[in-house]
């Protein structure tokens, strides 16, 4: 089963963060028990924690998760079986955004019941005020927009080194234009996971992760147009 074989493929590395997501924030927070590191210990470290570990497990689940079967020069032989080369670019994706989710679920959750127990305050509360005050879904929304962009450029480029370096260069040209546009025209060019013109956060949110998807289809027409 292919989907198997993805989670194969990446599981070494979903493991490692996996332990991470769960084990740093506790740590952190059992270290600085008694110093001014718990003062906003949900702003200070439960927020930066979940945005970097998130960010480098897109970059590079993005990275691996689509070039296994050039590496292991399984391609031709996968892309000539009855499935389609649609299925098999939608399912290493699939696999992909799963594990990045779990990820930030266990950081999140490892977060919020640490918090709970330095905090003596009740779960609902402590939940109720860190979504008040920080959108997760926006943080969630971008990494899943990097994981998409990097695992799409990995697929046409077939290189995973190829991909995520393509990927950060496109990243880091977005944000560039971004702060020109603003300080030369006072032009704001919206950045995953910023708010589109007027629009609410909520459709928004859509139209970022509709980008994500076409990121994948982009992938998908010009994997099924060339030559493996």
């Amino acid at each position: 089963m292919y989907l198997w074989k993805c989670w194969h493929d990446t599981r070494s590395f979903f493991i490692f963060f996996l332990v991470i997501a769960a084990a740093s924030t506790p740590i952190t927070a059992a270290v600085g028990v008694g110093t001014s590191l718990m003062e906003g210990f949900g702003t200070t470290v439960l927020l930066p924690t979940l945005i970097t570990m998130l960010f480098i497990v897109a970059l590079g689940l993005g990275a691996i998760g689509a070039i296994q079967e050039f590496t292991d020069k399984t391609a031709h032989f996968l892309f000539t079986k009855p499935r389609s080369r649609a299925y098999f670019v939608w399912a290493g994706w699939a696999v992909g955004s799963i594990e990045l989710l779990i990820i930030a679920l266990v950081n999140l959750s490892a977060g919020w019941l640490t918090l709970v127990h330095y905090s003596k305050r009740p779960f609902g509360t402590v939940l109720f005020n860190a979504l008040k005050k920080h959108d997760i879904a926006d943080i969630v929304i971008y990494t899943l927009l990097i994981y998409s962009l990097t695992y799409s450029l990995t697929v046409v480029l077939r290189n995973g080194l190829k991909g995520l370096g393509a990927s950060l260069g496109s990243l880091a040209i977005l944000q560039c234009f971004a702060i020109a546009m603003r300080l030369r025209w006072n032009v704001n060019v919206p950045i995953p996971p910023q708010p589109i013109g007027s629009l609410p956060p909520a459709i928004s949110n859509i139209i970022w992760i509709l980008a994500a998807l076409l990121f994948v289809f982009s992938a998908q027409l010009i994997v099924e147009r060339v030559e493996i």
